[in-house]
């Protein structure tokens, strides 16, 4: 049976993979698809380099073993995926990075380049000690990237956990493209210091040595239909002989398997020309708000209630402009960062609140009151220190409570100018939002293996830039 021990939570490493966006976003998105020919009858496309999507949401169920004694054998998870690629901030799937060193180099290789990542790894036990045992990993750190050739790269990783654990990665990495499919297969070493080895494989119980693993694996996406791919992934990892050799391991092999939907922007292949930027503009919104209990389908349906607990909270999000459709509708695609203070009170004391999240936009023309616009968001949520009511639920529900959580975001804004009949409020927008964050019914490690969470109610004025 696996030991209990006292688990540390993200911290600081958490806050600074989000706050990694906010800082990124003033840059403009320079990565734009590149057109292919029409596709023509007879033998498909070579196999050739393929660029990353521009950007990307979608989710997955990712199956893997448990090469612990722990009496189980394997695991499902749940989980959230975000992608982008901008001239400097890039999301891939559960990593991030920022582009500190461009080379101005402009040759088809171009010269090293030197990232900031953050990495979120998983720890597979069994599902029904997840909640308790939180030794998933946030690692950050310093990445060498040096191109090859216009499809191949090698990278080099130098990682630490949240506790100054490390381990090092040596990767060769690749991209390609073939009709609808897009590949991407990488190699790795991974060199682990004896801490790192000691607290994942150890568990802090035995001192287990430093080791280097080796482990392959590939990701993939496929085009299905206008912006739905099929996304998936496989890796299978060695382990070393010093982890292999742990008490607590039973299995010298670690592998998983992840499989999922997404929406993403329009294949390359579908342009005839360079595609241009979107139209939509970028905007910056300022919401307050206060606390609810009742869960979110209540106050969908207009089921409120506060339990007369006052807390309350003020956020600011800004909008980076990703398309301007989505399944060849006018809905508008946001990269949407932000934060949110939530006030000290009788009851809890002050909190900061880091979300990255995809928001979709659909403006309809209503008769009376002009533009009104309906949106929706999708992202992760981490909190400092947890609010009342959030907390209160989870004891309620005999959960550990969790700083990382899925974040949801539903709001409706009258555009000013059109209400008012005024040009110079035309960029102005006052609505009403819901704040929401919660664990996706205990299906996702990444959470805590929870269920329920906060909802806030807000107030917003939204300006366009």
């Amino acid at each position: 049976m696996l030991l209990s021990f006292q688990p540390r939570l993200f911290r600081r490493h958490t806050r600074f993979s989000l706050v990694l966006a906010l800082a990124a976003l003033a840059a403009p998105a320079s990565a734009q698809t590149v057109p292919l020919a029409p596709e023509t009858i007879g033998d498909p496309p070579p196999l050739a380099p393929a660029p990353a999507p521009d950007w990307g949401l979608a989710v997955a169920v990712r199956y893997s073993n448990i090469p612990y004694a722990s009496g189980k054998d394997a695991v499902t998870d749940f989980v959230p995926l975000f992608f982008y690629e901008g001239e400097r901030l890039y999301l891939r799937g559960l990593e991030g990075g920022y582009r500190l060193w461009l080379p101005a180099d402009p040759r088809p290789i171009p010269g090293w380049g030197l990232d900031a990542v953050a990495r979120y790894r998983f720890y597979d036990i069994p599902r029904e000690q997840q909640n308790a045992d939180r030794r998933d990993a946030l690692d950050v750190g310093l990445r060498l990237v040096r191109p090859l050739s216009p499809a191949w790269r090698a990278e080099a990783d130098l990682l630490s956990d949240t506790d100054a654990r490390t381990h090092a990665i040596a990767r060769l990495a690749g991209d390609f493209g073939r009709g609808p499919w897009h590949y991407s297969p990488a190699l790795e070493l991974r060199v682990k210091s004896s801490a790192f080895n000691s607290r994942y494989y150890g568990f802090d119980e035995r001192d287990v040595d430093a080791g280097a693993d080796i482990r392959a694996r590939l990701r993939f996406r496929r085009h299905l239909w206008s912006n739905i791919h099929l996304v998936g992934a496989a890796e299978v990892g060695l382990l070393d002989s010093a982890a292999r050799n742990s008490a607590f391991v039973e299995d010298d092999w670690e592998w998983e398997g992840m499989l999922g939907l997404g929406v993403f922007a329009p294949p390359s292949k579908l342009e005839a020309v360079e595609p241009a930027g979107p139209l939509a503009r970028p905007y910056v919104r300022f919401a307050q708000g206060w606390g609810s209990d009742a869960r979110l389908g209540e106050i969908l349906v207009g089921q409120n209630r506060s339990d007369g607990v006052p807390v309350y909270m003020s956020s600011l999000f800004y909008g980076h402009p990703l398309s301007d459709t989505l399944f060849s509708l006018p809905v508008e695609v946001y990269l949407t960062p932000g934060l949110a203070h939530h006030y000290a009170s009788s009851v809890q004391g002050a909190a900061t609140e880091y979300v990255l999240a995809v928001k979709f936009h659909y403006t309809a023309d209503i008769p009376l009151l002009g533009r009104v616009r309906f949106g929706a968001a999708e992202g992760l949520s981490y909190m400092d220190s947890i609010t009342f009511y959030e907390q209160r639920d989870m004891e309620r529900k005999g959960y550990r409570s969790s700083r990382l959580l899925n974040h949801l975001d539903f709001s409706a804004e009258l555009n000013l100018g059109d209400l008012f009949r005024s040009r110079r409020l035309d960029r102005l927008w006052l609505g009403a939002a819901i704040h929401h964050r919660s664990g996706i019914f205990e299906t996702a490690s990444l959470f805590g293996r929870i269920k329920g969470g906060a909802n806030f109610n807000t107030v917003t004025v939204n300006w366009e830039l």
